[in-house]
């Protein structure tokens, strides 16, 4: 069973984490089978590449046996482990692009002060039999390669992996608000290159 906030079940939670502090293997071997699906979920969110997700979750219970002694008695496991997840993939995309990056447009700079997209949004274009949904699929998932890091992690995360708003707070560092507004404007974002390559008009 994942393990939340010792606020919600206080004994089982702190036996948890005594056990794990105490290297209990057998805890340990829990702990992965619990939440292992999702540290791979946002490994690949990040890598976007199946055998680096993989490398990742291995690297990320190899360091979480490493620093088992971090854990206190307020903590939300699975937001530590995804933490640490996510630094190890972001660490790994990084090496993976010696070169820089392709510079792309500057998202925030579409917006203004209050958030809102400064000139027109594009319709969001529309399928209508299973075929073309398909090819929007397809199309959607070259054009977030376009996005910057940051913005293709969060797009993911949210709407590959479904974590929350609060989960992905939790791992980014990012305040709730925050992610709700970056959210909106990669998905605004999205939509505007989607139209585009479809032709479809604003």
């Amino acid at each position: 069973m994942a393990l939340g906030p010792r606020s919600s079940y206080p004994d089982a939670v702190t036996t948890e984490l005594h056990r794990l502090r105490a290297r209990d293997r057998a805890a340990f071997t829990e702990l992965c089978h619990a939440h292992r699906d999702r540290l791979y979920g946002i490994a690949w969110s990040v890598t976007r590449d199946r055998q680096e997700a993989l490398d990742v979750l291995q690297d990320t219970l190899t360091s979480a046996w490493r620093n088992l002694d971090q854990l206190d008695d307020g903590a939300a496991i699975g937001a530590w482990l995804g933490s640490i997840a996510l630094n190890h993939a972001r660490m790994r995309l990084r090496t993976r692009r010696r070169k820089p990056a392709e510079p792309t447009e500057d998202i925030d700079a579409l917006y203004d002060q209050g958030g809102h997209r400064i000139g027109d949004v594009a319709r969001w274009p529309q399928a209508d039999d299973a075929l073309e949904r398909a090819r929007m699929r397809r199309r959607l998932e070259v054009l977030v390669e376009r996005l910057p890091d940051d913005a293709r992690e969060l797009w993911a995360l949210a709407d590959v992996q479904h974590l929350s708003m609060q989960e992905i707070s939790a791992l980014t560092g990012l305040h709730v608000a925050n992610v709700k507004t970056r959210l909106h404007r990669v998905r605004l974002q999205l939509r505007e290159w989607l139209a585009a390559d479809l032709g479809v008009p604003r």
